[in-house]
């Protein structure tokens, strides 16, 4: 029977190391005191770190997505098209960089979308510094166009932190100030980027013009515009010397109220006398007209959305918030009320706190597990560098900047059970050691240099296949990649504590073990006997051996298509959002009763599933940032917490989906979630693209045939509107200039009289007060009033409109939708997962749909969305696979100092994946990027348990050992830290791959494909890679003519 013992029964102890290796050893335990410093150190600077780091639902992510929004209130989405989308996008399309430009021109705005390559941050700046030099550049916009925004996008952009809510029976002046008043005190938190208001009224002066009065007094539009412009002035004059003063002179005439505006002079003539504005129109001190409607759990309302900095703390931001609204809510009349709604730090608290509870289980789990099999002493020895690797992480991710959030606190639950990994290893091999009689520091100086190189090599093969997931590209790539950063920091300050802290503990509080402990021992040597027996069966068959592996690998892949594909799993956070959409044109009032069916459809949920219900007309808050548009509205439904309803969010969703449909006049009607995952757009979201609207529609329509066909898809739509009936007014230029008109002025005219125009402001102490000349809405109502709308000449004569212009009535695109500076309509769908998925969708129209350009040549189908983005991962995350099986190989390989015995360890990964692909068929888990990107990190786990049992065949054939005595006499050595190092891994994501703390769509199938893949990965690496490795002596030795080492057969 093979033992630690040599056929003489001498103790055999490796030749004393040399001080160089095992100067850091040594070092740390003739320095205990300096060391534990240096612990202390760690711990209080890493528990400063995690109470400073900011609590966020996921990480930030850098989009590389611009924006540029444009508004020309009134202008008609053809003419926004023509004088604001395409110049502005032939201007920017020569900036270096840009993978796609987008744009949608609306009524009254345009909107473009521009997405850089993947770029650094430096190189992300330089780029958007380049769009604004290029937007600079665009002067022929028209001269009521406001100047173009460009902005970012952002994670902390996507939904508001919270949302304040102010309802109640009070004047709107007084609603307007509580307001204001709360909205001035919220803005001054640090960490608050913005705040969008809803239901509130801007106060404006009305000068409702009087066309009757004018016509008869030949007062044109125009001539009230001037007026006003010309004497509500506050001009700089220059300066002027007297003596010794100098003056800044400076002339004024400034309006400060509607009864200084009513009285302005407009003509004095001596035959006709005075008239002044009040004689010809209406001046009113009111609001602006009614955008927007805000009503919460059915009365009228003002809501407050609360939006932080990128780098703002949520939870800080929803406290303080807090704390101004109870301060706010002692003063507040009796009639009014103020509540907090959709609070978003609480679904952050939930998933932080499902986390750390998974994690604080995994930790007991392992210190237990330690305890058991290591014993008290040592399992503290090992237990200690936990909580020192993950302080020191929170350290490090404070100086990274990185926040604490569901992405970095999950890296750290995934790598829990390997952080004791590089210790259990060392402090087995001293414990081996001690049992043979050496002292704890003699065991120290012996037994930890000799697994420091596999140790090493372990840790570095783990960090190589999780390394290249940094460069994961797009979306995706950006929403998981602190996940890397943070295990190999994790990592490196395990092997830091390892190799520095760990040695002076064994040394100076190390024993060779207690009772309990021996006992520990005698079950594994007869544990060790046993697998020992069984191994040198496997040695005998060990062609078969891998053979069957190879097959049960095969099989295996041959699953994969039985398992389904999802991108992400959606976490179960407790709001929807219902965005309507009704045809362009729509007034507000239809729009707000559809939102109110909808509110009450919603407010009829189950009292222990409802929170509140937000209904917002006029406004729709989305990932770019907010539409304004009188036919938009959403609403916003609160749940109550998952543990106190029975249904899902989806299931919820899908109870109310069939009435909220039925609703008629509606355009679309879309539900959205907060998922906490990135947004990677619809599961079927296919561009049409070409040059005529007409034939886009056309092929659009057969795209959405071809996809009610398919099982599973629900959800059809297109963006494409029709849109209304326009009123086209070509002036005749021939008669206009006949008449002393031009088409500037005509068309001046005719926005005054239907859209209204800021023709000058004025100052009510600190408030601004904008003027809008308008006329009555109810002259609107008639189109002959149009036709004699008076415009007035160079000379002063006023002429009828339809004596210069002719009207055309035609009909009007309400949006023109542009990609690749192509026309484009989006089809999209979603998918019901159970029976389909959207790789399967894509496919089959794409399938359908090659031949489009012989069709309809000049048009063609792009295919975006989940699929492009679920293609571009994990085509990604292939060669990044790749990346890190080359990385393991050259480690392994300097350490081995082979060609052939890295390809040895390598086999393991092959073994990881049977398991991992058998744990998602016992569980029900699909293929999505989570779990591909736990299997390619599996591989630098996986392969650790081969890098110490091969290094030890290795040791142990150098000594002369027979190659088959070695490899068994390795294998029964290594097998308690092969299944410690295992069961730590595991044990330390088992709670959140059973869900035990808590259940996480999101990752509690990484962790379960992890376990799986590991448990079983491990139970074939303690036999095939024996197996393998006896094969590759079988080839050493056939191409060896002779051999030192004799080639007996296991016996």
């Amino acid at each position: 029977m093979l033992d630690d013992r040599s056929s003489t029964g001498i103790i055999i102890f490796p030749s004393e190391p040399t001080e160089e290796t095992v100067s850091i050893f040594t070092f740390s335990a003739k320095n205990p005191v300096l060391v534990n410093m240096i612990m202390i150190a760690l711990i209080v600077m890493g528990a400063y770190s995690f109470m400073q780091l900011p609590r966020e639902i996921q990480t930030e992510i850098k989009f590389n997505w611009v924006f540029i929004v444009t508004v020309y209130p009134a202008g008609s989405p053809e003419e926004i098209e023509k004088l604001i989308t395409i110049p502005i996008e032939d201007e920017i399309s020569d900036v270096e960089d840009i993978d796609l430009l987008s744009s949608t021109s609306t009524e009254n705005s345009s909107f473009i979308s521009i997405k850089f390559v993947d770029l650094r941050q430096n190189e992300f700046d330089k780029r958007f510094n380049d769009l604004r030099v290029e937007l600079d550049k665009v002067k022929n916009l028209p001269e009521d166009a406001e100047d173009p925004y460009i902005f970012q996008l952002k994670t902390s952009s996507w939904f508001p932190v919270l949302n304040i809510v102010l309802s109640g029976d009070l004047p709107e002046r007084e609603m307007k100030r509580i307001a204001d008043d709360l909205k001035k005190r919220i803005r001054d938190i640090t960490d608050v980027s913005r705040i969008e208001v809803a239901g509130i009224r801007e106060r404006q002066i009305w000068i409702e013009a009087d066309p009757e009065k004018m016509g008869a007094s030949n007062i044109a539009l125009l001539q009230l515009a001037e007026a006003v412009r010309t004497k509500n002035l506050s001009l700089p004059a220059g300066r002027m010397k007297a003596g010794r003063m100098e003056y800044v002179v400076r002339t004024v005439g400034e309006l400060h109220s509607a009864d200084d505006i009513s009285r302005l002079t407009i003509f004095d003539h001596p035959e006709t006398g005075k008239a002044t504005i009040s004689d010809f129109s209406r001046v009113t001190d009111t609001f602006e007209e009614k955008s927007t409607i805000s009503r919460f759990d059915g009365r009228n309302s003002i809501t407050l959305s609360i939006f932080k900095k990128t780098k703002g703390n949520a939870i800080t931001v929803s406290d303080k918030v807090k704390q101004i609204v109870k301060e706010v809510e002692k003063t507040l009349p009796k009639r009014a009320r103020i509540a907090i709604t959709s609070d978003y730090s609480i679904s952050i608290k939930e998933i932080l706190t499902k986390l750390e509870v998974n994690a604080v289980m995994g930790f007991i789990f392992v210190v237990i597990l330690l305890f058991l099999l290591l014993g008290g002493r040592n399992a503290i020895f090992a237990g200690i560098g936990i909580p020192v690797t993950l302080l020191s992480a929170f350290l490090f991710m404070n100086i990274y900047g990185e926040s604490l959030n569901g992405n970095s606190l999950f890296a750290l639950v995934l790598v829990l059970g390997m952080l004791v990994d590089d210790a259990v290893v060392i402090i087995e091999n001293c414990h081996r050691y001690m049992q043979k009689g050496l002292s704890p520091l003699d065991a120290v100086r012996i037994g930890a240099p000799e697994v420091a190189v596999p140790v090493f090599a372990s840790v570095l093969t783990t960090m190589a296949a999780f390394l290249p997931l940094m460069l994961m590209p797009g979306i995706i790539g950006a929403f998981m990649r602190i996940i890397p950063i943070v295990v190999c920091l994790a990592l490196a300050a395990s092997l830091f504590e390892a190799f520095v802290i760990l040695p002076a503990h064994i040394a100076h509080w190390g024993r060779p073990g207690s009772g309990g402990l021996r006992r520990v021992d005698k079950l594994f040597s007869a544990l060790k006997n046993g697998y020992g027996r069984l191994l040198i069966k496997v040695l005998r068959r060990r062609y078969l051996v891998v053979g069957l592996v190879a097959l049960l690998a095969v099989a295996s892949a041959g699953m994969i298509p039985l398992i389904g594909v999802d991108m992400f799993a959606d976490e179960d956070i407790a709001m929807f959002f219902i965005n309507i959409r009704m045809p362009v044109g729509t007034r507000l009032a239809t729009t707000n009763n559809v939102v109110r069916r909808v509110e009450e459809i919603c407010m009829a949920l189950p009292e222990n599933e409802l929170e509140n219900v937000i209904g917002n007309v006029g406004i729709l808050q989305h990932e770019a940032g907010v539409n304004m548009e009188t036919n938009l509205g959403q609403v916003i439904v609160d749940l109550t917490r998952e543990k106190y309803r029975r249904r899902s969010v989806d299931q919820i969703i899908n109870g109310i989906r069939p009435e909220v449909e039925q609703i008629p006049g509606v355009v679309s009607i879309d539900f959205s979630k907060v998922t906490g995952g990135p947004p990677t757009g619809s599961p079927v979201e296919i561009k049409v693209k070409g040059k005529y609207l007409d034939t886009l529609e056309i092929v659009a329509e057969k795209v959405k045939n071809q996809l009610k066909t398919m099982s599973g898809v629900y959800d059809i739509r297109d963006d494409f509107d029709p849109g209304k009936e326009e009123i086209r007014i070509v002036a005749d230029k021939a008669k206009a200039a006949a008449m002393g008109l031009d088409t500037y002025t005509i068309a001046r005219t005719v926005r005054i009289a239907l859209a209204g125009v800021e023709i000058s402001s004025i100052m009510d102490g600190d408030e601004e007060v904008k003027v809008i000349l308008k006329l009555p809405e109810d002259w609107k109502e008639d189109i002959t009033n149009l036709e004699n709308l008076v415009v007035s000449s160079r000379e002063g004569k006023p002429v009828a409109l339809k004596n210069v212009a002719n009207f055309i009535i035609t009909r009007s695109y309400s949006e023109i939708h542009r990609f690749e500076k192509d026309r484009a309509i989006t089809v999209s769908a979603n998918v019901n997962k159970r029976k389909t998925s959207a790789a399967k969708v894509n496919t089959k129209i794409l399938d359908n749909f090659t031949n489009i350009n012989t069709r309809f040549p000049g048009y063609s189908l792009d295919f975006r969305g989940e699929f492009k983005e679920f293609q571009q991962a994990f085509s990604s995350l292939g060669r990044l696979f790749l990346i890190g099986i080359l990385l393991i190989f050259i480690i392994l390989g300097a350490q081995f100092r082979s060609w052939l015995q890295p390809l040895i360890v390598i086999v393991t990964v092959p073994f990881a994946f049977i398991g991992a692909t058998f744990g998602l068929m016992v569980t029900g888990y699909p293929f999505s990027i989570v779990t591909l990107f736990g299997m390619v990190g599996l591989a630098g786990v996986a392969v650790n348990s081969a890098i110490v049992l091969i290094d030890f065949i290795n040791k142990t054939r150098e000594k002369g050992s027979n190659p088959w005595l070695a490899i068994v006499r390795a294998a029964k050595i290594r097998l308690r830290p092969i299944l410690l190092t295992s069961a730590t891994t595991i044990f330390g994501l088992l709670p959140m791959a059973l869900g035990l703390g808590g259940k996480s769509a999101t990752w509690q199938p990484l962790a379960s494909t992890i376990v799986w893949g590991l448990a079983l990965g491990t139970c074939l690496t303690l036999f095939v890679i024996p197996a393998v490795y006896g094969i590759y002596v079988d080839l050493t030795k056939r191409f060896e003519k002779t051999s030192s080492q004799g080639g007996l057969e296991p016996k």
